[in-house]
């Protein structure tokens, strides 16, 4: 794809990705914490509804009046967790071949441009802890190609690797439940306003948009 500036429209789509990692990361522990105290003050719609109105602000919940400290969310704060960012970046980085469908006219992103994203976003942190996401980019660039459909973008890593690693949030009482239940939905909502997020941002960034009638 012709871009107005190439380095600096994959150097700015890669921190879109990574933005979006964080906003997710911190996303469930604002909504883990509502469980602490707020459980019948904070309606988790409008949790939710924040979130997938700021893709990008990972802290788009304070406004809720929420935080994420070890009063409200001590059971994440410990090494075992802190994996998960790194490894959520790292789902995200492995679907960037599906951005080979968007298109301004009929230009689109070059395997070359779409390797060269996805290698700034691992230089920039992602990690797949212990092979816990059975996805890869080579496996998501022949699915695009063949143009069969992706598996869905779910929290079940998350949820296995919690349950197999995090022993503070493996124990069953109902703030982890609450976790685990709201995580599918999370997950799933949020990757379908982030794949809106990353096209718009691909569009802007190109030499000479093609605007729709």
């Amino acid at each position: 794809m012709e871009f107005i500036n190439e380095s600096a429209a994959l150097s700015g789509l890669a921190d879109t990705i990574m933005k979006g990692g964080v906003c997710l990361y911190n996303a469930i522990k604002y909504i883990y914490s509502i469980a602490e105290n707020d459980f019948y003050n904070v309606s988790i719609k409008d949790a939710f509804k924040v979130v997938l109105n700021n893709i990008t602000d990972s802290d788009a919940l304070k406004a809720l009046g929420l935080r994420i400290d070890d009063s409200t969310c001590r059971e994440m704060q410990n090494d075992e967790y802190n994996r998960v960012l790194p490894m959520i970046i790292y789902s995200l980085a492995v679907r960037i071949p599906t951005l080979k469908s968007v298109r301004n006219g009929d230009d689109s992103m070059t395997d070359d441009q779409l390797y060269r994203l996805y290698t700034m976003v691992m230089e920039k942190g992602a990690d797949n802890y212990r092979d816990m996401i059975t996805e890869t980019f080579l496996e998501t660039k022949y699915l695009v190609r063949k143009g069969k459909r992706l598996p869905p973008f779910t929290a079940e890593w998350f949820k296995t690797y919690v349950y197999t690693t995090v022993p503070t949030l493996a124990e069953i009482t109902n703030k982890n439940m609450f976790l685990l239940g709201y995580s599918d939905v999370l997950f799933a909502m949020f990757y379908s306003c982030f794949e809106e997020e990353i096209k718009n941002r691909i569009l802007e960034y190109t030499a000479d948009p093609v605007t729709e009638e």
